[in-house]
C-alpha cells in the first residue's frame, strides 16, 4: 500500500505519525467472501512511501521537520564563504568572520544592516540654546524743553548788561556768534534759547568761545 501526503502539512504529518504506530490488518475480509492483501503490515519501509509531488522529501516514523538555520545578531545565516566553519559567534553575537574574507564579511553585515535599519528619521531641528532676545524698543522721542520765556531771559540778560563782569564780551559779538537777529528775538526760540544757554555756560564760569559752544549744542 501506498500512503500520499503532502510534507508540508503539519496535520499530514501528525496523521502519518499516527498510523505508523498502529498495527493494520494484513488481510480485511470483503462481503463476497474474498480477502484482500493491504500490503505489508507496519511499519512501512521508506520506499513503499510515495510523496505527494516529485522530490519532495520523505518523512518516515522518528523523523521531525529540520529547524530553521540559526541567525546571528544581524540576521544573516551562516555562510561559509565569509563565516568561520564549523560556526562561531563573536561577543555581540555576530557569526566570526572567515579568515582572509574580512572585507566580503564587511561588506555582507553592512548590507544586512542597512536592510533591517527603519527608514532615516528626519533629524529635528536643534533646540535654540536660549530665549531669542527681543528687539530693544525704540527710543520715545525726547520731550521737547519747554520753552523759554522772552521775558524772563530778557531781563536776565539786561541785568548781566549793566554788571561789568556779566558777560565776557559786548552784546553785538554775542548776537553775531550766535546767530541772533534783532528782528525775531522776541518770537525765535531758537535764539531765545541759545542766549539763555550762553548765559548758563557764563554763570559756570566759561569764557565767550566756551559759552558760544554750549550755547550752539544746547
Amino acid at each position: 500500500m501506498q500512503i500520499t501526503f503532502d510534507p508540508h502539512n503539519v496535520q499530514e504529518c501528525a496523521t502519518i505519525a499516527r498510523l505508523l504506530g498502529t498495527t493494520v490488518p494484513a488481510e480485511t475480509a470483503r462481503a463476497d467472501g474474498l480477502t484482500v492483501t493491504d500490503g505489508p503490515t507496519p511499519p512501512f519501509e521508506p520506499s513503499q512511501m510515495t510523496p505527494l509531488a516529485e522530490g519532495a522529501p520523505q518523512y518516515i516514523e522518528g523523523e521531525v521537520t529540520p529547524a530553521q538555520p540559526e541567525t546571528d545578531c544581524h540576521g544573516m545565516v551562516h555562510d561559509t564563504t565569509i563565516h568561520s566553519t564549523p560556526p562561531s559567534f563573536n561577543a555581540d553575537g555576530s557569526y566570526r568572520a572567515k579568515r582572509g574574507a574580512k572585507e566580503a564579511y564587511e561588506a555582507a553585515v553592512a548590507a544586512a544592516t542597512a536592510q533591517a535599519a527603519p527608514a532615516a528619521m528626519p533629524t529635528p531641528a536643534p533646540s535654540p540654546q536660549g530665549m531669542p532676545m527681543p528687539n530693544p524698543a525704540s527710543a520715545a522721542p525726547a520731550t521737547p524743553p519747554a520753552p523759554i520765556d522772552y521775558k524772563t531771559m530778557a531781563e536776565r540778560f539786561m541785568a548781566k548788561m549793566a554788571d561789568p563782569d556779566g558777560l565776557p564780551v559786548e552784546y553785538e559779538a554775542i548776537y553775531a556768534a550766535l546767530s541772533i537777529g534783532y528782528d525775531d528775538l522776541e518770537t525765535n526760540q531758537t535764539s531765545i534759547a541759545r542766549l539763555s544757554a550762553y548765559m548758563d555756560a557764563v554763570d559756570n564760569g566759561d569764557d565767550h568761545d566756551g559759552c558760544v559752544r554750549h550755547a550752539m549744542s544746547a
